[in-house]
């Protein structure tokens, strides 16, 4: 009895039939789901009460993180809408938008750790400490119809934006390449955006766990509040 002919055998670097050899699409389920926004602890009543996190063209925070010369540079970037149906045709720019990160850990956050140097920061920043802020985390999908993704500082003229939902997915997608493109990348959200959305706040220790959380409660706000040291410890090259 003849025997079918064996196959040869492939090693784990070999590739499956019909492999074109291009890298495997970035779908989904790989992509950042949760956005981060950092504060001061300080600016933490008013926001409560008015029940959403403002953009910089209409806060009036305690403590303000950014220079004079980087608001003017935020409000004359643009921001342009999608054309979609969730679009309102409002002519934006970076400062009518609440920024956020694609991670807890990005670039211009480690600089604040690291003392904030540079014009791009406020006196204040400058002065305060990092355990003093909160890290609100808020999911993609609860703000998803509008956010737009960019790949660096929205004030910067090569910054690309990711608008639209191809957009938008093209540059998460591109964020989650590298850890650089991470932590470089901004999300923004246009106009007001509701504590509702908040599902995390984290803080750097105990008391000031305890002190959020009586915040939040006061407020009736349900977001989980954790402790999470690294996020505000500046990371210390090997």
């Amino acid at each position: 009895m003849r025997r079918a002919p064996r196959q040869a055998a492939r090693s784990l670097r070999s590739p499956a039939a019909g492999a074109t050899g291009k890298a495997a699409e970035v779908r989904p389920p790989n992509l950042p789901q949760r956005i981060f926004h950092v504060t001061h602890i300080s600016n933490l009543p008013s926001i409560l009460e008015a029940g959403q996190l403002l953009p910089p063209s209409e806060a009036a925070p305690e403590l303000r993180l950014a220079s004079e010369l980087t608001l003017e540079l935020r409000a004359s970037a643009p921001v342009p809408g999608d054309g979609s149906y969730d679009d309102d045709g409002i002519e934006r720019t970076a400062a009518d938008c609440v920024a956020f990160s694609l991670t807890p850990q990005a670039t211009w956050w480690l600089e604040v750790q690291e003392g904030a140097p540079g014009p791009t920061w406020s006196a204040a920043a400058k002065a305060a400490s990092t355990v003093d802020f909160v890290v609100l985390g808020v999911d993609i999908a609860a703000v998803s119809n509008t956010v737009v993704v960019t790949d660096g500082d929205a004030a910067a003229p090569a910054t690309t934006l990711g608008i639209g939902v191809e957009g938008r997915q093209r540059m998460l997608a591109r964020a989650a390449g590298s850890p650089e493109g991470l932590q470089a990348a901004e999300a923004l959200v246009p106009g007001p955006v509701s504590l509702a959305t908040v599902a995390l706040v984290a803080v750097a220790n105990d008391r000031r766990r305890d002190e959020v959380r009586d915040l939040l409660k006061a407020a009736g706000v349900t977001a989980k509040v954790a402790v999470y040291p690294p996020w505000f410890v500046p990371k210390v090259d090997d």
